[in-house]
């Protein structure tokens, strides 16, 4: 029967591989341990020691720290799996330091990381990355000394299953590491803006519920139209600013400016002719699709609000009319609406019209 299959130990000096890692890179390790120790340099299961390991490392009911400080220091090779995860452990930390004072101890630096991440003892070391041809040539060299015998060939085909498993994407486990006080800042900007979004929405909401229950309540289109704009002055305002435009919209200027006319309570006169060909020709035209009403013998001009799409905008305009009143308006709007349009909260000025609409 072979010395595996007994469960003995193959090296001619009973020595045993010390394999020091973080519990964290279980996965990382295993196939290290698969590919290089147990396939490539033909080591049994008691050869090698590694804690995270059911048939290689503690048992269950054994004290851990007592067997681990045995294996190591027992051990004539400590082969430490340097990875991120590795130097943040503080066991990892002793392992490695109590190998170096042994000189028992040779370190692997995971593929990927730098020099400059390296702490301790480590950075006054010769460390070379664990996809290293000739490190692990050199590992197979030190497990020889021990007195464990394999093929070349054998150790050949552990490596590039090894180094096969890390281009396909084998890796340690990532340390992420405390945000920095940069970090704290910004993700405190964030959550307060988070914050500030979320209440905004939650008043959104509500204000939507409350507008439906107002909706609801509504017993005239009038009623509904007012129940339907929000309860904010600037919002609003805006709601109001949009019913215009949108009523606005495919009407020409002539029928706009006899609305404003209209609800400003100002009359609006056919201008002579001479003098502005273009503009009567257009307000003849809306007379005659119906949309004007032209006295012929004053030459005054209103809006016909017969047609519903004039009414829609004299109803509109009225709307934000009444809704612009100062002394039914907040201090705060009152000097936002100067400041936004230079021009008195009075549409009934033609100035204020032209700024706001």
């Amino acid at each position: 029967m072979s010395a595996e299959g007994q469960g003995l130990s193959r090296s001619k000096g009973g020595s045993r591989v010390f394999v020091s890692h973080a519990n964290a890179d279980g996965e990382y390790l295993k196939k290290f341990v698969t590919h290089i120790l147990l396939r490539g340099a033909d080591l049994c299961a008691p050869d090698v020691f590694y804690s995270s390991a059911a048939d290689m490392g503690v048992a269950s009911g054994q004290h851990l720290m007592e067997r681990v400080r045995t294996e190591a220091s027992d051990s004539e090779l400590i082969i430490a799996m340097v990875t991120p995860m590795y130097q943040a452990r503080p066991v990892c930390v002793a392992e490695l330091g109590a190998a170096w004072a042994r000189g028992v101890l040779f370190p692997l630096l995971a593929p990927g990381m730098d020099r400059s991440d390296l702490e301790g003892v480590l950075p006054g070391l010769m460390i070379k990355p664990a996809d290293d041809e000739n490190v692990l040539d050199e590992l197979a060299d030190r497990i020889r000394g021990l007195g464990f015998e394999f093929q070349a060939t054998s150790f050949g085909e552990g490596k590039v299953d090894w180094k096969s498993d890390l281009r396909r994407g084998l890796a340690p486990a990532r340390l992420d590491l405390p945000p920095s006080a940069d970090d704290m800042k910004r993700l405190a900007r964030e959550l307060e803006s988070t914050q500030s979004a979320l209440d905004k929405k939650t008043d959104e909401l509500e204000e939507l519920r409350n507008r439906h229950e107002r909706l609801l309540a509504a017993k005239t289109g009038a009623e509904a139209r007012e129940a339907d704009l929000p309860t904010d002055e600037r919002e609003r305002f805006d709601a109001l600013c949009t019913r215009v435009t949108e009523a606005l919209l495919g009407l020409s200027n002539p029928v706009r400016d006899a609305v404003w006319h209209d609800v400003a309570d100002q009359e609006m006169f056919v201008p002579e002719r001479f003098d502005s060909p273009d503009e009567c020709d257009a307000i003849d035209d809306e007379r005659k699709n119906g949309l004007l009403i032209v006295d012929e013998e004053t030459g005054v001009v209103s809006p016909d609000s017969t047609f519903p799409r004039v009414r829609r905008a004299r109803d509109a305009v009225a709307e934000l009319d009444q809704y612009l009143v100062p002394q039914e308006r907040s201090e705060a709007f009152s000097d936002w609406f100067k400041q936004e349009y230079e021009t008195p909260m009075d549409l009934k000025k033609k100035a204020c019209w032209n700024a706001v609409i």
